[in-house]
């Protein structure tokens, strides 16, 4: 290992075991995340260490006279720790690559203004919509949330993750532009996640365009950034819709996210 790695997991290690969760506030605050439920209780205890670090990386700001508890920020970090999860080695180095791009999340007590107008681009696609949102991405900025919607609710099959949602654009934005197509491994194939992901949502389109009901969120279909976002929802949330309805683009996202939500509760059900 080369000296200047480990003097960085030294000062990592050192500054995790004055900046843990304590562990009393953590089981409460998990307690509430049924999102956690597929995970062991090892697993549990690195999400642990890696929402520890988000805590200590990034600022969580109450606005419009909201207050946040202990537990909320715990729950908050911890629903970044999920989706970062198979992307960091939380024991020895969390690798916050993936995020350096936003520095702090908004959290509103509702939805909030966007304050912006509807805009359509050249293609017919929607660019902006003007009204009420629960969750916002700014390109060069942070994320803001509204609790209303993000806090800890029953898994069900209409996935609704809005921090998730957000940072999976915060996600696609890494490289410049917001298409839906984020980084991908040096093991993964661009050609394969492109059939996948245009494949499934031009699919989507169709049946909207025929007037058929689909579980998946219409939302998705507004371009393909939007497509990717609601995809990682359901990917979290809800897996075993995604996996029938869009099973290409669900393998796509157990490459990238390197999770498998189904094998997981598959192997937890057995123990």
């Amino acid at each position: 290992m080369r000296v200047t790695t480990r003097i960085r997991r030294f000062i990592f290690q050192r500054r995790l075991r004055k900046n843990k969760i304590p562990l009393k506030l953590w089981h409460q605050s998990i307690a509430q995340m049924p999102l956690l439920l597929r995970y062991s209780g090892r697993e549990k205890m690195q999400l642990r260490l890696l929402a520890s670090e988000v805590l200590w990386e990034k600022a969580i700001i109450p606005v419009k006279g909201f207050e946040l508890t202990d537990e909320m920020r715990v729950v908050i970090a911890t629903q970044v720790a999920v989706l970062l999860f198979g992307l960091a080695e939380p024991e020895t180095d969390p690798n916050l690559n993936w995020i350096h791009n936003w520095n702090q999340i908004l959290v509103y007590p509702t939805a909030f203004h966007n304050g912006r107008k509807t805009v359509f681009n050249a293609q017919g696609l929607l660019q902006s919509l003007a009204g009420l949102e629960s969750g916002e991405t700014q390109y060069q900025g942070g994320i803001i949330i509204d609790w209303a919607d993000d806090q800890p609710h029953p898994l069900r099959k209409h996935a609704n993750q809005v921090l998730l949602h957000e940072m999976a654009h915060k996600l696609d934005m890494l490289d410049g532009d917001t298409n839906g197509h984020p980084p991908l491994h040096s093991n993964m194939s661009h050609q394969a996640w492109f059939e996948a992901f245009e494949t499934s949502f031009e699919t989507l389109n169709r049946q909207l365009q025929q007037g058929k009901l689909t579980a998946f969120n219409p939302y998705a279909a507004t371009n393909p950034a939007e497509f990717f976002a609601v995809s990682t929802e359901y990917f979290f949330e809800a897996p075993q819709v995604l996996k029938r309805l869009f099973p290409k683009v669900y393998h796509q996202l157990t490459l990238f996210y390197r999770q498998d939500p189904l094998l997981r509760v598959r192997s937890l059900s057995k123990r």
